[in-house]
């Protein structure tokens, strides 16, 4: 199995458990190689020995004449394998362990900076949740990274990122969160742009614009900041006149119709709990201010 920047494989370890090799090739150049150094970082600095924080831990480390190895726990299934469908079960069981291992993340100053379906892996015998590749993760205590190299998945990314901020926080992941149990509650991603300009005119379509206050506090500066001009205060259907030709079958019209459903009537069903609700409408802000905290997050799931 290959993912972006190394391939996972699955072997039996010498007590006769599965164990996941991943395998970065020293071929690949710098942009591995870093990818490689964060994830080996963070793992290091997060010092886990088992999956009780909702983290993958690190087994081992080698290195040979062409690749780097690191080892880990096998885990048969991932989150992506399961978001295409609505399932309110498996939306709480995220939340509550997920928000548990971003909790100790962001206590000990890492910032995932990459959290997506693809990147929760799931023990399929006992349900629980891990969060994995820490290739994009950044420390929270670090407001210099003028890198280029971009950050996150983009149906999970926040938008304040979008805009091209390079300042990463815990309220980078929690959007990401936010985005991924509302994928889970309704069944499809609620993002699904197929570029940054159109992520965020998706953005734009279920939050409305930002207020002007946000604009004003927050956003002014984003380095671009000036992409909102290209998005109207009543984002019509003539804004995305360009994306699908008249010769555009039912099927892609269908999915334009419901990527222009805002968020709130979006969520208005009467399966989902109040809690539900409060919860995305809660995480899912242009402000970073307002989003809710993780303490926030599992307070109102304990209500619930």
């Amino acid at each position: 199995m290959s993912g972006t920047f190394g391939s996972i494989e699955k072997r039996i370890g010498s007590n006769g458990s599965f164990l996941a090799y991943k395998t970065y090739s020293k071929s690949h150049g710098k942009l591995v190689y870093r990818h490689y150094e964060r994830e080996l970082w963070a793992l290091k600095q997060l010092k886990i020995s088992s999956k009780e924080n909702h983290i993958i831990y690190l087994i081992d480390n080698q290195e040979t004449s062409t690749c780097y190895h690191l080892i880990f726990p096998f885990y048969d299934s991932t989150l992506q394998e399961r978001c295409n469908e609505k399932n309110i079960e498996l939306a709480n069981d995220f939340i509550q362990q997920i928000s548990k291992g971003l909790s100790y993340l962001h206590e000990n100053n890492i910032i995932h900076c990459d959290l997506s379906p693809g990147n929760i892996l799931i023990d399929s015998l006992t349900g629980c949740m891990v969060i994995c590749d820490f290739g994009c993760a950044h420390s929270s205590s670090d407001n210099s990274n003028d890198s280029n190299e971009e950050v996150g998945t983009r149906y999970y990314k926040a938008p304040e990122h979008l805009f091209g901020s390079k300042r990463y926080s815990s309220s980078t992941d929690i959007w990401s969160l936010g985005a991924i149990y509302a994928q889970l509650l309704i069944g499809y991603p609620v993002f699904a742009g197929e570029s940054d300009i159109e992520q965020i005119g998706r953005v734009v379509s279920r939050l409305g614009k930002p207020s002007k206050k946000v604009e004003h506090d927050e956003m002014h500066d984003y380095p671009d900041t000036n992409k909102l001009m290209f998005f109207s205060d009543n984002y019509s259907d003539d804004d995305y006149e360009d994306e699908y030709s008249s010769e555009s079958d039912d099927e892609e019209m269908e999915a334009l119709r419901i990527s222009r459903i805002p968020l709130k009537q979006l969520i208005n069903d009467d399966n989902l709990s109040e809690i539900d609700k409060q919860l995305i409408l809660g995480i899912l802000t242009w402000s970073i201010q307002d989003r809710l905290t993780i303490p926030e997050i599992l307070a109102l799931k304990n209500q619930s």
